[in-house]
């Protein structure tokens, strides 16, 4: 079975999940929820099609189907991991056409909508555990492994605790060492999304981003380790924001619009208020990450320019923000984002980074989906390596198959979503490529 159905049922377990944490909030939301648990339905029915049941594990080393890690799943949905393991929850059986109701149920008990799960059921819980020894332990790659303790310490801050830098910067220092042989992984890495979890995600996209654009530009190692920390730590001050006001698809009320803007000053004292010597260069990048070259943006720096740092994360945060999906806007392609970025050089952004960063990224940015003029479809890993996903009739290349995209025709530039291909998942397949 392929870690594409071990996703998707996954990811639809977590929306019916958060979707019931707030059923009782009015009709809409009771809609969506009850869309949502048929998707879990679904997804449930295709997961065990031909087999009379399935067990997911929820493992130290993250989620398995069956006996088979998955890798990009566990860090997808590392949230839904440490949510199960905190519940006391080793394993999941999912029975050949488990019940809608035993479902919801399960959805429920994960996001913490409730304490129980009825035993004997179509969905059971802890009841078939895999020896150790049985377990797929292939080497999970450390950049994600250093994603996810990034993740955990970004929500540490979220449930209230104080922020203690020394472990961000361990995260820091963990990115730097396991992306140092070639920027392609991370990069790749870069492009996962949590669309319910939006902030934490972005913010390490966001670090990740930096730390190779701080390399290109030649920065030493004690820079890199700041703007890493800025970086990881730009959004902090979004925590305080109500989550409607980051989630709302139409125009923000005025209150909501104020939250928004507040949150560079926010994040900045929440630093401030931990930081270390040197470490107050974070709280610069907080407050400065929206200001504009041109005056504008928030808050008013009264006329000072923004840290060279808050310059470049200012770039990062935008290409990101582009290329995903947001409640108020589709996502864009890495091609688009680069010419949004271009656009806005001058005014909004520093024109000499925005350049050295569309050199860094290239004409077809590491994770670009591009359909070829033969209909095939590749994914570029760095720079004019590539591999091979889709036939041209739309199969999977399985493996993905290594190529050159110099003077292949490029037809068009895909969204994941458009072209059926997670690049992020791709990370195991092309680590350690040239």
């Amino acid at each position: 079975m392929s870690e594409l159905l071990g996703r998707t049922f996954l990811r639809a377990l977590h929306h019916a999940g958060q979707r019931l944490l707030h059923a009782d909030e009015g009709p809409d939301v009771d809609d969506a929820a009850e869309a949502a648990i048929e998707a879990l339905r679904h997804a449930s029915s295709v997961l065990t099609a031909g087999r009379n049941e399935v067990v997911i594990t929820a493992g130290e080393a993250g989620f398995y189907l069956e006996t088979t890690l998955l890798p990009h799943a566990s860090t997808e949905f590392d949230g839904l991991l440490r949510s199960m393991r905190s519940r006391g929850i080793d394993t999941v059986t999912i029975l050949r056409d488990a019940s809608r109701a035993d479902l919801a149920d399960l959805a429920a008990l994960v996001a913490g909508a409730s304490t129980d799960i009825p035993a004997e059921g179509t969905v059971r819980l802890n009841e078939r555990p895999h020896r150790p020894g049985e377990m797929d332990d292939r080497p999970v790659s450390g950049l994600r492994k250093t994603y996810a303790d990034s993740l955990d310490t970004l929500r540490s801050v979220s449930r209230g605790e104080p922020l203690q830098l020394g472990e961000v910067m361990h995260v820091v220092d963990g990115f730097l060492a396991d992306s140092s042989a070639a920027p392609g992984p991370s990069l790749l890495l870069a492009t996962i999304q949590n669309h319910d979890e939006v902030t934490y995600y972005h913010s390490v996209n966001a670090c990740l981003l930096s730390l190779a654009f701080g390399r290109y530009i030649g920065f030493d190692h004690d820079d890199l380790r700041l703007l890493g920390l800025g970086a990881l730590l730009h959004d902090v001050g979004r925590v305080v924001i109500d989550e409607a006001a980051l989630n709302n698809p139409g125009r923000l009320t005025n209150e909501e619009w104020a939250q928004v803007r507040l949150h560079p000053q926010e994040g900045a004292m929440t630093i401030m208020a931990a930081a270390g010597p040197g470490q107050d260069i974070a709280a610069a990048v907080a407050l400065e990450h929206h200001a504009r070259m041109d005056g504008g943006g928030y808050p008013d720096l009264a006329g000072r320019a923004p840290h060279t740092f808050s310059r470049m994360v200012s770039i990062v945060d935008a290409y990101d923000a582009i290329t995903s999906h947001r409640p108020y806007r589709p996502a864009r392609t890495p091609g688009e984002a680069l010419a949004i970025l271009l656009e806005g050089a001058g005014p909004q952004y520093d024109p000499n980074l925005v350049r050295l960063f569309i050199e860094m990224m290239g004409m077809h940015p590491p994770g670009s989906l591009l359909r070829l003029s033969d209909g095939r479809v590749v994914m570029v890993v760095s720079g004019h390596d590539a591999v091979l996903v889709r036939h041209p009739g739309g199969e999977p290349v399985d493996p993905p198959e290594p190529l050159s995209v110099e003077g292949l025709e490029v037809e068009a530039q895909l969204l994941p979503a458009d072209a059926g291909v997670d690049p992020a998942a791709m990370l195991e397949t092309v680590e350690g490529s040239p």
